[in-house]
């Protein structure tokens, strides 16, 4: 049997038959799809005006195989009052980091919930709270992801451009990460 994988019987009138129950496809993701995974956090944040530091395929201690690094502008402050500036900013992370995951996916023809688990569990739902209650934030993180997907498929060329810069020198800063994926500073 395979991992993942459950078996039940089923009887349908006069013919019985085991259908098979298959768990979602995961796995640990490829260097490539590491490469188009943070190229899309880079390109999409920077569509978002998000200010970007620099972004590595470098494996951490952690479990991690890249990160994209930001710099949160000087008025933000967590624990100040939801305006609509503090509402789009947070927006614009939480799309912004759902868009790695929706590249790697275009990318790897399926949606990996193995590569994808830091980016939702503790980064986008992290900063999900920051926009309202918690009875919200699973609809509030299906409408991000549609935007975050959207915007990865206008901008695909852009973050093919820059996986390749990704996979070639594995950490970039921002002006080469940028330059390299075709965007103005």
């Amino acid at each position: 049997m395979l991992r993942g994988t459950a078996y039940r019987s089923l009887s349908l009138g006069s013919h019985d038959f085991e259908a098979l129950i298959r768990s979602p496809r995961y796995r640990r993701s490829t260097p490539e799809e590491v490469a188009f995974h943070e190229a899309g956090h880079v390109v999409v944040g920077h569509q978002l005006g998000l200010d970007l530091v620099d972004v590595d395929v470098l494996a951490d201690r952690e479990g991690g195989n890249g990160h994209t690094n930001f710099r949160a502008p000087d008025w933000f402050r967590p624990d100040s009052p939801l305006d609509e500036r503090k509402r789009a900013f947070v927006e614009s992370v939480v799309t912004t980091f759902l868009a790695g995951s929706a590249a790697e996916a275009r990318r790897a023809g399926f949606e990996n919930a193995e590569a994808s688990g830091f980016d939702v569990e503790a980064v986008a739902r992290e900063w999900a709270r920051y926009l309202g209650p918690s009875s919200e934030l699973e609809g509030r993180l299906a409408s991000l992801r549609m935007k975050a997907e959207q915007l990865v498929g206008e901008h695909w060329p852009a973050i093919e451009r820059l996986a390749r810069t990704l996979l070639a020198r594995r950490r970039v800063d921002a002006r080469e990460a940028l330059s390299s994926a075709g965007l103005s500073p």
